[in-house]
């Protein structure tokens, strides 16, 4: 590429930053004068989930009952083929609706749907009037994954009693123990491995959502402002690449590069078990992993699932047996200082394309 070329792009690159402001990751506001019941789907709507593929669908029933299914044309065939990602994505979402529901002024009642019914039902919600919780619904809006490099300090202990509760089912060490480090290095070895297969990069590709027209269009999906793909860089891939690019070698080994530095600058690592494999545990999971995502954010701390290790089978079972743990590893993320959390920028697909009311 000649010299001339390059200065060509990085000026097409900043007119377009400050040309073309049209709010990557930015999330549709909660419409003005909106009853309870679409305030607390559009909460739930904000919960995490792989690849950002937001696998949920929703049926309203009046002003007491949200039953909730599961979107398993959003399956992830490749990395998650037991749908136990998809299903921990719902847990996440129902976490946020009980909070949201408390919030304002509803305690929920939630029955889980024997799997033998049609229609992919997970869960049935009924609503019953009660005092507010006191919860801060800004805490779920704030909450968000961070793939930045964070501080190595250890985690403080009264942060980490925060963070995990009395949850018997969640490990925590800090970066600098021997556990820790073990769990920095496999995490590494399994992206390297997962990034380097076709099938998962096909899939990735099948996420990306580069351009803003995508973004727009879509509203989901890993974009460049959520995998920290910012400034310049994140002009040119806007503008220039398109997600079949994430299958080129580059894309690969900077995505093995960045990686590296996220596992080697953290505080400390995550490890949440499940009682077995069964939809209830993955459920049970995915609630626990919203929970700590949105204590974290309001401490301060960053937050990043890195679940390689849990996606790649023979790195699986070499992390539970190493670990000692006494149920299966179901979901892993680093977790670290920062000095700020930014705003959130990961899209979401509005309420109405999500839910349908009926009265």
């Amino acid at each position: 590429m000649t010299n001339m070329i390059r200065f060509l792009l990085m000026i097409a690159g900043i007119v377009t930053l400050f040309s073309c402001k049209t709010g990557i990751g930015t999330r549709d506001p909660l419409s003005d004068g909106a009853d309870d019941m679409h305030k607390i789907i559009y909460y739930a709507t904000l919960a995490g989930s792989s690849h950002n593929t937001q696998p949920w669908k929703v049926e309203v029933r009046g002003d007491r009952e949200i039953r909730l299914f599961a979107d398993t044309a959003r399956t992830l065939h490749v990395v998650d083929p037991t749908k136990r990602e998809l299903y921990i994505s719902l847990g996440a979402f129902l976490e946020n609706l009980d909070l949201a529901a408390g919030s304002l002024g509803y305690r929920t009642e939630m029955q889980l749907v024997p799997q033998s019914e049609p229609a992919n039902c997970v869960a049935v919600i009924t609503l019953r009037r009660d005092r507010p919780s006191g919860f801060d619904l800004h805490a779920i809006v704030a909450r968000r994954t961070l793939r930045l490099p964070f501080h190595t300090a250890d985690i403080r202990d009264e942060e980490v009693n925060k963070i995990v509760a009395d949850d018997g089912q969640t490990c925590f060490f800090t970066a600098s123990m021997p556990q820790g480090r073990f769990l920095a290095e496999q995490t590494l070895s399994a992206y390297r491995q997962q990034a380097l297969n076709r099938a998962a990069q096909r899939e990735l590709a099948r996420w990306a959502r580069f351009s803003d027209r995508d973004v727009r269009l879509r509203h989901d999906g890993l974009t460049t402002a959520g995998m920290e793909i910012n400034g310049v860089k994140g002009v040119v891939v806007r503008n220039f690449f398109k997600p079949a690019d994430v299958e080129k070698s580059k894309f690969v080994r900077a995505g093995i590069q960045m990686t590296e530095k996220q596992v080697n600058h953290c505080g400390g690592w995550l490890v949440l078990t499940g009682a077995d494999n069964s939809v209830w545990s993955w459920i049970e999971v995915g609630r626990r992993y919203q929970r700590m995502n949105i204590v974290c954010t309001g401490l301060h701390i960053g937050f990043q699932p890195m679940n390689q290790i849990v996606e790649e089978e023979n790195y699986k079972r070499e992390v539970c047996e190493k670990l000692r743990l006494k149920n299966e590893i179901q979901f892993v993320a680093r977790i670290g200082y920062v000095i700020e959390i930014p705003a959130p920028v990961s899209p979401r697909r509005s309420v109405d394309s999500v839910a349908v009311f009926s009265r």
